[in-house]
């Protein structure tokens, strides 16, 4: 089911959020002196709303688990219901995977279940999935011969590619690295580079690395931390083999903090935030827009300096996000988009981006508060 937003820019409704939640942190905004110009204002940034708004159509969804099972003692375990494995768009298609091994496939054009694709995919059970140089790729299910498979566009076949994780998700892949991320929260996190010519891997710190952009040669990395008032970065990296290399026992590090130990200084910032979380960011009409959360909303925004333009107010709804990914698939941006309270690290919502148009997919029933 379908719940189609307005396509009109309306504002009031953020800008009367704003005049009624005026206690951010420890500061106080006066009510009478919120206005379009300025909702917040500190030493270190102004969010306003911006003077050359974006025009979305902005719908929201909810997609059933067709597998949903209610088999379990304890509440918490609820989580098995939501996708094992972040999804991905394959052949114009949404692609997810269960913790049963199964495919579930939407068809972009409308949303619809492609059961064709869906029996395809499905004649082997898997535990996680990839798409790589526009190929998809799975990790068997079985416990005992778990390999990597491609698919060819007719049947699974067994793949010759080295994917440098088991169940985890990638932030970007391109002819010369395949880059991930671990991450422990306010402890610390990863972002690793894997050449996949040497098969060495280059690490640093990012707490944590959200969205991945190859731009001009440079990998550009947007990082946010929900910890206390939050806080977000944006790493410039010119030459990821000028970072340090890990050694093979690092690497079977399952926590995030190893990046501390990168004493390279090889990279620039962009951006350095603190009281705001950026979740994503990608380009609509040559312009960048971030994912921004702040004081309970979410919203689009242009960043210029210390300045915060609101472009489009999205659902004038706070929908957060712990560890989200943004991928780019073609002309699509996938936002992969985690809530620990809901499902602990699965995939409780998706973004999905092209052109003027933004569709929220929740799983199961509305998150969105």
């Amino acid at each position: 089911m379908i719940f189609s937003q307005s396509n009109a820019q309306n504002f009031d409704k953020l800008i009367e959020h704003f005049r009624n939640n005026n206690f951010v942190g420890f500061e106080v905004t006066p009510r009478d002196s919120i206005s379009e110009n300025s909702l917040y204002k500190s030493k270190d940034f102004n969010v306003s709303i911006s003077k050359n708004p974006i025009n979305f159509k902005v719908d929201t969804l909810v997609l059933k688990n067709p597998y949903f099972t209610d088999d379990f003692d304890d509440w918490d375990e609820n989580y098995i219901n939501f996708p094992k494995s972040f999804s991905v768009i394959y052949d114009e298609n949404l692609i997810s995977l269960f913790g049963n091994g199964k495919f579930l496939c939407h068809n972009l054009k409308d949303y619809s279940r492609n059961k064709q694709l869906e029996n395809e995919l499905n004649s082997k059970k898997f535990k996680y999935h990839w798409v790589i140089d526009g190929k998809l790729y799975a990790k068997s299910k079985s416990i005992l011969f778990s390999c990597l498979h491609q698919w060819n566009g007719a049947k699974w076949e067994s793949a010759e590619i080295k994917i440098p994780v088991d169940e985890q998700s990638i932030l970007l892949s391109d002819d010369k690295f395949i880059v991930y991320r671990k991450c422990s929260g306010e402890f610390g996190g990863t972002i690793y580079f894997f050449d996949r010519q040497s098969k060495e891997t280059f690490f640093t710190e990012s707490t944590c690395a959200n969205t991945v952009i190859k731009k001009n040669g440079q990998y550009q990395i947007l990082a946010h931390l929900g910890h206390m008032m939050g806080t977000s970065e944006i790493k410039v990296i010119d030459d990821p083999k000028k970072l340090t290399k890990a050694k093979s026992n690092q690497l079977r590090i399952k926590q995030g903090s190893l990046g501390y130990q990168d004493k390279s200084n090889e990279y620039s910032k962009e951006l350095d935030l603190s009281g705001i979380q950026l979740f994503s960011t990608f380009e609509i009409e040559n312009r960048r827009l971030f994912l921004a959360n702040f004081n309970e909303s979410t919203f689009l925004a242009e960043i210029d300096g210390k300045e915060i333009q609101i472009v489009n107010p999205l659902f004038n709804k706070d929908k957060y996000t712990h560890d989200p990914i943004t991928k780019t698939y073609g002309t699509y941006t996938l936002i992969n988009m985690d809530h620990y309270g809901t499902a602990l690290d699965r995939e409780v919502s998706v973004m999905i981006i092209k052109d003027n148009k933004i569709t929220l997919i929740d799983w199961n029933e509305n998150h969105s508060r």
